[in-house]
C-alpha cells in the first residue's frame, strides 16, 4: 500500500526509479520525489535546486524542501424558474503544501508535509474538504532496502497518502481542496516483474482548525495487492487485490448503521497498438447492521490514439456499472461501498459518487502542444437500481429517490484546458453544464446547473 497518486508509483505498481537530471519533474505526491541526483552539482540548473538538495554534515545525509500553492476561483449556478429561485455560489479555494524530506543515508528517511486549505466566499452546500487551516498531511518514517539487491523492500509508518491503481477505491483525491490522508503502516516488496503491497490504516478526519485532525477510530482499513508486470503481454499489467473495511456509521437508503466490507478485485491495464485500456472488476460482501451485503462494480476505460489533422488525439470511452440496493425493505444490501475514491467516476465536477451509478462517457483529448492540452467529455449518469438513491463521492446520500422510478440522472458535457506554462507553473480551466434527467425533475436542480473552475498551481 503506497502513498502516491496518478503519475507516481501506486499501490500495485512498481515505483519509478529516480529521474535522470535531464528528465526531472515534479510528482503530484512530493513524497515520491527523489532529488539525490543533485549531489552532483553539474545537474543543478534551476533556481530551487539549492533547496531540493541541502547537504548535511554526515555522509549520505541531505534535506529536500518543497512546496505547492494552488489558487482556484470556482462558481456554481443552478437555474431557477417561476417556482424555484436561482442558486448562485462564487468562492475562492486556496491550498498550500510545504514538505521537508530528510534522507539519513540510502535506507532511512523522514518525510513531513503540511497542508492548508482555505475557502473564501459563500457556498450554499459546504463540503467537509473545503477548509482545514493547517495540518500535517503526511508525516512518516520510511525504510528502503539497498538498491543493488534483486528484491526491494520499502516500509512506511505514519501519516501518508494511499492510492490503488487509478484511484477508483483508494485515493488522496487531488481534486479536493483538502486532500485525503491515512494514519498507518504500508509495505511494498517487488522482485523483477512481481510486486506485493499491503498495509493497515485509518482515515484522517478533516476538521477546520489547526493541528486538530485525528485518525478516525470509527473506521479501520486494511488490504493486500499482488501485481504482475508484462502480463499477459509486454505492455500490460495484471493486478489482484483484497481490501477490508469496518465502519461504525454508514448511510444508505436502507438506513444508518455499522458495516464491515470485504472487497476483492482485479485490474487489467495496458497498451495494444493504438489502443490503451484500464479495466476493473470488483466484488464485495459483508454485513450492514448485521445483515448480509453483496455488491459489485465494473469499470472500463478504453482509448484509441489517432491523428486529428496535424495533432495527435485520443478518443476515449468510459463505461461504469456500480450496484445499488434493489429493495430497501428486505434484509439484504446491494449498495456498493466505494471506500475512499477519487473522482474518476464523476467527470470533471466530481459531484456524484459511484454507489448505484452507471455511466457512459465519451471523451476526446487533443494535445495542441507539449505543454497545452484540450479535452472534451460528456458523461451520462443513470441509477443502476430505481429503488436506491444518488450519493456523493464521500458517500453522503444526496437524494433517496425511492418513489421516483426514473433512471436517468443527467448528462454533464464539459471542456478542460491544461497549460503547463513552465516547469513550476500550471493553469487548468474547467467549464461544464449539467443537464438534469427525469430523476431530478422534482428537485431544485430540475433545470440543471453550470460550473466553472480555474486553478493556478505553483510547485517548487
Amino acid at each position: 500500500m503506497f502513498a502516491c497518486v496518478a503519475d507516481a508509483p501506486a499501490w500495485g505498481q512498481q515505483p519509478a526509479s529516480p529521474p535522470p537530471a535531464v528528465q526531472r519533474r515534479y510528482f503530484t505526491n512530493m513524497a515520491d520525489e527523489d532529488w539525490g541526483f543533485l549531489a552532483n552539482r553539474k545537474y543543478r540548473n534551476d533556481f530551487w535546486d539549492a533547496l531540493k538538495y541541502i547537504a548535511l554534515p554526515k555522509e549520505g545525509w541531505y534535506l529536500t524542501l518543497g512546496g505547492e500553492a494552488r489558487l482556484s476561483p470556482q462558481g456554481f449556478r443552478a437555474r431557477g424558474d417561476d417556482q424555484v429561485p436561482s442558486t448562485i455560489d462564487n468562492y475562492f479555494l486556496q491550498r498550500y503544501l510545504f514538505a521537508a524530506d530528510l534522507h539519513m543515508g540510502p535506507r532511512f528517511r523522514v518525510f513531513t508535509e503540511l497542508q492548508s486549505g482555505i475557502i473564501k466566499g459563500r457556498i450554499g452546500s459546504p463540503r467537509p474538504a473545503d477548509q482545514d487551516l493547517l495540518e500535517f498531511h503526511q508525516a512518516f518514517v520510511e525504510y528502503k532496502s539497498p538498491k543493488e539487491r534483486r528484491r526491494q523492500v520499502m516500509i512506511r509508518v505514519g501519516r501518508q497518502e494511499l492510492n490503488i491503481g487509478t484511484g477508483r477505491l483508494i485515493a488522496p483525491s487531488q481534486g479536493l481542496n483538502v486532500m485525503r490522508s491515512f494514519d498507518g503502516l504500508s509495505a511494498h516488496l517487488f522482485s523483477g516483474a512481481w510486486s506485493l503491497d499491503g498495509g493497515v490504516a485509518r482515515l484522517v478526519r478533516i476538521k477546520p482548525g489547526m493541528f486538530d485532525d485525528p485518525p478516525d477510530h470509527e473506521q479501520n482499513f486494511w488490504g493486500v495487492s499482488l501485481t504482475r508486470q508484462r502480463l499477459p503481454w509486454k505492455t500490460s499489467q495484471l493486478n489482484f487485490y483484497y481490501l477490508g473495511l469496518t465502519r461504525k456509521k454508514s448511510t444508505y437508503v436502507q438506513g444508518i448503521g455499522s458495516e464491515d466490507r470485504q472487497t476483492v478485485g482485479s485490474r487489467l491495464s495496458g497498451i495494444w497498438r493504438r489502443m490503451d485500456f484500464n479495466y476493473d472488476f470488483i466484488a464485495q460482501w459483508g454485513h450492514f447492521k448485521g445483515l448480509p451485503v453483496l455488491a459489485y462494480a465494473i469499470s472500463t476505460d478504453t482509448g484509441v490514439k489517432f491523428k486529428l489533422g496535424r495533432f495527435p488525439a485520443r478518443l476515449g470511452f468510459t463505461l461504469n456499472s456500480v450496484s445499488g440496493d434493489r429493495d430497501p425493505h428486505d434484509q439484504h444490501l446491494e449498495s456498493f461501498n466505494p471506500l475512499f475514491p477519487g473522482n474518476s467516476y464523476s467527470g470533471m465536477v466530481g459531484l456524484l459518487g459511484p454507489t448505484n451509478l452507471s455511466d457512459f462517457t465519451p471523451s476526446l483529448r487533443v494535445p495542441l502542444r507539449r505543454s497545452l492540452l484540450v479535452a472534451f467529455e460528456m458523461p451520462s449518469y443513470f441509477r443502476t437500481s430505481v429503488r436506491d438513491g444518488v450519493y456523493s463521492i464521500d458517500q453522503r446520500l444526496i437524494l433517496p429517490g425511492q418513489s421516483n422510478l426514473y433512471r436517468h440522472v443527467g448528462t454533464n458535457p464539459g471542456v478542460i484546458v491544461s497549460w503547463q506554462a513552465q516547469r513550476h507553473i500550471n493553469f487548468t480551466g474547467v467549464i461544464t453544464r449539467f443537464t438534469s434527467g427525469k430523476f431530478l425533475s422534482d428537485t431544485p436542480f430540475k433545470n440543471g446547473f453550470g460550473f466553472y473552475s480555474i486553478a493556478g498551481t505553483y510547485r517548487f
